[in-house]
């Protein structure tokens, strides 16, 4: 029974083999290849950092009250200045057409003036003074003006003093200069030599960055002596950090003042002459009101050239004093030169005179 059995089976495992050997015998089938990776994507670049923020400026300390009070006053030299008006002359009348470039002169005795140093202050019916440092120089009498100011026909007055290199005047009655003249036409005077006189010196125009910690408020006297019971000046002050109307003091000594830690912005600065009743003295002159400006923000202004030093002086004195020695070195040989040309002209005048006999 077993017999049929096998012959069931073999036709079948023909059939594999066939099957096999038609798909190309027993190797397997490649694979495919694998994929292609994706993409790897480009690093960003670095992000620059944000730019380093500064550190908050440092607040500037606040500044002290506004002050306004006495000053030291400088030392008084050994001896008093004088100072004189050589040009315009008393009662001088200048043609109205030649005023502005009329020369005004003066001489300065026990007050060595230079560039930087000592000068005089020289005022022209109470305009803003001008400094003379050179008081052998002449000053245009319209340069005493502030600009785009003619100078106007009639009576006026001009005005000098000592003053110090930092702006304090030399006070003393007999320092002071005054002269009274006309342009054009000369008329009625209303001024009188005699009469109380004061005249506003400081301050003045503008005060950058460290110059506005102390300002010189100055002034010069004439016919008038301060003190209790008798004449004294009312000052006040308004601006920025000052408060209400300003500040007011009323001075009985002759000495300087100052204003210091003044803020940014302007200020006015009013001074009167008041008599012993506390009325203001009559007179173009005794009440004065200026305005100055305070910017603390402006660089330091540079510092002025200083004054010629003992030494550069004495080198000036040296080198004229060379000059005029070699000047009467020079003279004698000058003379003893032509002495000898003479002597040689007469010399042959002789024999001219022996070859003709």
């Amino acid at each position: 029974m077993l017999l049929p059995r096998r012959s069931h089976l073999a036709p079948l495992t023909l059939a594999l083999v066939v099957a096999a050997a038609a798909c190309g015998g027993s190797e397997p089938a490649p694979l495919p290849p694998p994929p292609p990776p994706p993409p790897v994507a480009a690093e960003p670049p670095p992000a620059t950092p944000p730019p380093a923020t500064p550190p908050p400026a440092a607040d500037k300390p606040a500044l002290p009250d506004v002050a306004f009070g006495p000053a030291t006053a400088s030392d008084a030299p050994k001896k008093l200045p004088k100072v004189t008006i050589k040009s315009p002359t008393a009662e001088q009348s200048i043609a109205a057409d030649k005023a502005k470039d009329f020369d005004v002169k003066i001489e300065v005795k026990d007050w060595e003036t230079q560039t930087g140093g000592p000068h005089v202050h020289l005022i022209l019916d109470n305009k803003p003074y001008k400094p003379v440092y050179d008081a052998k120089g002449a000053v245009k009498l319209g340069d005493l003006m502030p600009a785009g100011d003619s100078i106007a026909e009639g009576e006026h007055l001009i005005v000098a003093f000592p003053s110090r290199m930092n702006h304090e005047s030399v006070k003393g009655q007999g320092a002071v200069a005054m002269v009274h003249f006309w342009v054009g036409k000369k008329g009625k005077s209303e001024m009188k030599a005699k009469d109380p006189m004061f005249i506003y010196s400081r301050p003045k125009g503008t005060y950058n960055a460290s110059k506005a910690d102390h300002v010189l408020v100055d002034w010069y006297l004439v016919n008038a002596e301060l003190g209790d019971g008798k004449f004294s000046i009312k000052a006040n002050v308004s601006g920025p950090g000052i408060d209400g109307d300003g500040r007011s003091l009323k001075i009985t000594e002759w000495k300087p003042y100052a204003l210091d830690n003044l803020r940014n912005g302007d200020y006015k600065i009013a001074m009167e002459l008041q008599d012993k009743d506390g009325k203001t003295v009559p007179g173009a002159w005794n009440s004065t009101t200026r305005t100055i400006t305070i910017n603390r923000d402006a660089p330091e202004d540079p510092p002025a050239m200083p004054p010629a030093s003992a030494t550069d002086k004495d080198k000036k004195k040296d080198e004229k004093a060379d000059a005029k020695d070699k000047s009467k070195d020079e003279k004698p040989k000058k003379d003893e030169k032509k002495s000898e040309e003479k002597k040689g002209e007469e010399k042959k005048g002789e024999e001219k005179k022996g070859e003709k006999k």
